[in-house]
């Protein structure tokens, strides 16, 4: 399957979707604007949340306009025809009969029943459905007029539904897939965002901070905020317009096992109560607070999460888990394929160090559970990057990583981390 929207090798190297330097930038200026609204008493999470992500974006948007129009689709739109009224009218009826479909499973699921959605999501959701559903029509004509492809996955959809014809193919899976990535990582990273926000602007800079462990809180916190940011934001603005589009969610079920194992309510059940609940095991009580050792091990967790942190800036409004939205190869991503995953992995074993449990048996067992876990995040690596093999840019990448990447020498030494690109049989699509 070729797509015609993926980025040419620009002298021999993959081109990036985003820019690291105006993802981070316009990060710096959308949280003054939160901070403004602090001042203007403007209150009600719900509203907060959605001023700082159309600030965050509109303002990455324009930024990418005047900076680094190379990756900007929509300045290279132009009108090809005019409106085909009764396409609308499918890719309306596909929209509508996606979103009853969704609602439907949010109202059935018994996940979708804690407080989180209740008091968080659901409330924003009322904003959002007829938003969506005012706006899906200028934007339905206007990529009528300016789309390459205008019979695209919705029109075909919508055709199928009031024809009653069924639709095969990769182009549906891949149509329900992605509106499944959509609603399941939402309905976890909104109310998340929200809540971070909530701790932002309550923020209070007071005598607590000669207390070490309120540094680390706060260290921590924020590195969170700043990666809950653009996770939010990247399942909200999925437009081709913008070329933040998806080109194909995984489409084998390992790929979505591994995925959604790392994420609630599946890991308060495999992962959490084994390594990071109080009762547990605490390395910021190990160590005696303030000494040399705890400073040091401070610094290191917070650096981790804070790398963490900027591969999602990295990525920008374009962030998804299980999908293919172009590629970035900025930031973090330079010196790593999956600096996420390594980061967030190495920084467990500092937090949760079931190493230095409290008899050696005990210490045997949370370290070889830990690296089970590890082994998880090792299988999200490989099937996203058997899935992102389809695409040429992403090849590139990946072999120049081999070359350049920090871990280069340790592919040396296990060959099986090594990147190779897939061979025909392989193909997935």
């Amino acid at each position: 399957m070729s797509d015609k929207y993926y980025m040419p090798l620009i002298n021999g190297n993959a081109q990036s979707e985003t820019s690291f330097g105006i993802n981070l930038l316009s990060f710096i200026l959308a949280t003054a604007i939160l901070l403004l609204c602090k001042y203007l008493n403007i209150h009600d999470l719900t509203h907060l949340f959605i001023i700082y992500v159309i600030s965050l974006v509109s303002i990455n948007i324009s930024l990418e306009i005047m900076f680094y129009p190379e990756t900007c689709v929509y300045t290279r739109w132009k009108i090809r025809r005019h409106i085909d009224w009764k396409r609308v009218f499918y890719k309306e009826v596909a929209l509508l009969v996606t979103l009853a479909v969704i609602g439907f499973l949010y109202w059935l699921l018994p996940m979708f029943a804690y407080n989180d959605f209740k008091l968080i999501y659901f409330p924003f959701l009322r904003y959002l459905v007829p938003f969506m559903l005012i706006a899906s029509v200028p934007y339905f004509c206007l990529m009528d007029k300016i789309d390459k492809e205008p019979n695209d996955v919705y029109y075909e959809l919508g055709y199928s539904i009031i024809h009653l014809k069924k639709m095969k193919g990769f182009a549906f899976g891949n149509y329900v897939r992605s509106w499944l990535v959509k609603a399941f990582w939402l309905s976890l990273m909104q109310p998340a965002a929200v809540k971070d926000i909530k701790w932002f602007i309550n923020l209070i800079w007071s005598n607590d901070l000669n207390n070490p462990y309120e540094w680390f809180w706060r260290a921590n916190s924020m590195c969170f905020f700043i990666d809950l940011a653009y996770t939010a934001s990247g399942y909200l603005v999925n437009l081709k317009i913008l070329n933040s589009h998806t080109r194909t969610a995984e489409p084998t079920l390992l790929g979505w096992l591994v995925a959604i194992m790392c994420y609630w309510p599946f890991w308060g059940i495999l992962f959490y109560p084994f390594f990071f609940r109080y009762e547990v095991i605490q390395w910021i009580d190990y160590f005696r607070g303030g000494s040399a050792i705890w400073w040091t091990w401070f610094g290191m967790i917070i650096f981790l999460e804070f790398l963490y942190s900027m591969a999602t800036v990295s990525a920008g409004f374009r962030f998804s888990n299980l999908t293919y939205r172009g590629l970035w190869n900025t930031g973090p991503y330079k010196y790593t394929k999956h600096p996420a995953y390594v980061f967030k992995n190495i920084s467990w074993w500092l937090i949760s160090i079931p190493f230095m449990a409290a008899t050696p048996a005990l210490a045997i067992k949370l370290s070889c559970l830990l690296l089970g876990n590890n082994i998880v995040y090792y299988m999200r690596a490989k099937t996203e990057e058997r899935h992102l093999s389809h695409y040429p840019e992403y090849v590139e990448y990946a072999l120049m990583m081999n070359e350049k990447s920090i871990f280069r020498g340790m592919a040396k030494i296990f060959p099986f981390l090594k990147y190779k690109p897939l061979k025909e049989e392989q193909r997935l699509f």
